[in-house]
């Protein structure tokens, strides 16, 4: 930057099986499944990869990001299903192709005097892919007060997903 100050970020891996992400350094897992900085306070309040046995050699077998049953296919909570679908992309890491979802839940109540502003109740990012006959899904989730401390921060988490060859 100037006057020899430098700025280099520091992660650190977090693996699930064959499954990583790259976690800033500095953050630490909580009791409960999700992020704290030391300094900011919660940055998301939960992260977790998991693994599903599917016929699929590819996420691409199981259609187009945008048109997936996100619920069904990716095997999440029949609540997400009243989420927005903000966001779906298609990544390819390794060879591997990778689906991306940024999920909004609506909020239950709106601030009537923000009655413009209405926050969803949580942010849920989402990365799947299948690797070994295996769908692997990485999900992050945030509230509004997480996400805007956050938000990009755990976008660039998502983005570093990664599932090794077994």
């Amino acid at each position: 930057v100037g006057n020899g100050y430098s700025e280099e970020t520091a992660y650190r891996t977090v693996r699930s099986g064959p499954a990583s992400v790259e976690v800033l350094k500095g953050w630490v897992s909580t009791d409960a499944g999700g992020l704290r900085d030391p300094v900011t306070g919660s940055a998301a309040s939960l992260v977790r990869m998991s693994a599903l046995p599917t016929g699929a050699s590819s996420i691409a077998e199981l259609g187009k990001p945008e048109q997936l049953q996100l619920v069904s296919s990716l095997g999440l909570e029949a609540g997400l299903a009243k989420a927005d679908l903000v966001a779906a992309a298609r990544r390819t890491a390794d060879g591997v192709v990778f689906y991306d979802y940024d999920l909004a839940l609506p909020a239950t109540k709106c601030d009537d005097t923000l009655a413009a502003a209405c926050l969803p109740s949580l942010v849920v990012l989402l990365s799947a892919c299948v690797r070994d006959r295996q769908l692997h899904v990485l999900r992050v989730d945030a509230s509004p007060d997480e996400w805007r401390r956050a938000g990009k921060a755990l976008k660039a988490l998502r983005s570093t997903f990664a599932v090794a060859a077994s």
